[in-house]
């Protein structure tokens, strides 16, 4: 039997904790600092500090550009390498699909999923869409808001029009601010958009919720029902992941996979990062993520194929 040290208060095999790491942890952001990837690494760092998950130097590294692509490129300049840490969102995916990049999800080791950011159908107050079947029984097309051509708003509003027949237009907007802005001034029909960017709406009532993309409902929003429970197939959001560049060891793997597991469970993680950026708990460990990667990258392809937004 194989001996094992305890690591943290965690027990990991002797090799892991004896090899490997060998210096600092970088976590890498692909967008500037105060985004998505920002705030997530920056969260869970100060987290392993605060709860003194390892004594191994954390730091936070920002290489924004190209929706991600120079933070992939920057990771596979370091194959083999377990001491970097990527966080990887749908541009993972959608970035070398709508541009030849020369690489792909399968270009790297996936880590883990820590959440995902579901997106919700909204309508303004008062509006005559009280409801899925209203939109299914319009007599014209409904001009719908959501953020960047090829994000996962148009990528969802495509699925809404598969799932209820009608066709919609869909019109882009350079951010949850400018949808919210142009739902309520009726400007459009309704919206699909990031629950975290509307939920002060939705309280105040100046804002309607009809449907939430997650598989079941969310704790954080319970009495919004799901497009499936309502009977429309319609299951879409926006994921948030970790990965490593292609080739680690074994080792560097399974020490990455363990001190990430340890973060997620943690009831600060949940407190201090989950609930108040309205992410939705979903994590999967390095298989099972990969396999998802799989999943939706197939997905995607075929969405931005339809939109005609597939590179070469």
């Amino acid at each position: 039997m194989a001996m094992v040290m305890a690591f943290g208060g965690w027990a990991l095999p002797a090799a892991a904790a004896d090899d490997f790491p060998g210096r600092g942890i970088e976590f890498v952001a692909g967008y500037g600092p105060g985004g998505g990837h920002d705030t997530m690494l920056r969260s869970m760092a100060k987290l392993i500090r605060d709860q003194d998950l390892t004594d191994t130097p954390i730091s936070v590294v920002n290489k924004p550009g190209g929706s991600g692509a120079t933070s992939m490129g920057y990771l596979n300049s370091h194959k083999g390498d377990g001491h970097y840490l990527m966080a990887a969102t749908s541009s993972f995916i959608t970035t070398p699909l709508s541009v030849n990049v020369g690489l792909d999800y399968q270009d790297f080791t996936p880590i883990a999923r820590l959440g995902i950011d579901p997106t919700i159908l909204v309508v303004a107050a008062g509006s005559s869409i009280s409801s899925l079947d209203d939109i299914r029984n319009a007599d014209r097309k409904l001009n719908v808001a959501g953020g960047g051509a090829g994000g996962i708003e148009h990528i969802a509003t495509l699925m809404v029009s598969d799932a209820l027949g009608v066709d919609l237009n869909y019109i882009p907007f350079q951010g949850d601010g400018e949808v919210t802005t142009a739902l309520l001034s009726r400007q459009v029909d309704f919206a699909m958009v990031n629950p975290g960017a509307v939920a002060d709406f939705v309280s105040s009532g100046r804002l309607n919720a009809l449907a939430i993309t997650t598989d079941e409902r969310s704790e954080l929003f319970p009495d919004l029902p799901t497009f499936t429970e309502q009977g429309y197939d319609v299951v879409a959001y926006v994921f948030r992941g970790l990965v490593a560049p292609a080739d680690i060891s074994d080792e560097a793997k399974a020490w990455l996979g363990d001190l990430v597991e340890r973060v997620q469970a943690t009831p600060e993680w949940k407190a201090n990062y989950l609930d108040p950026n309205a992410i939705v708990p979903g994590y999967l460990n390095g298989k099972e993520f990969g396999e998802y990667l799989e999943e939706t990258n197939e997905l995607y392809e075929t969405m931005l194929t339809r939109l005609g937004l597939i590179g070469g």
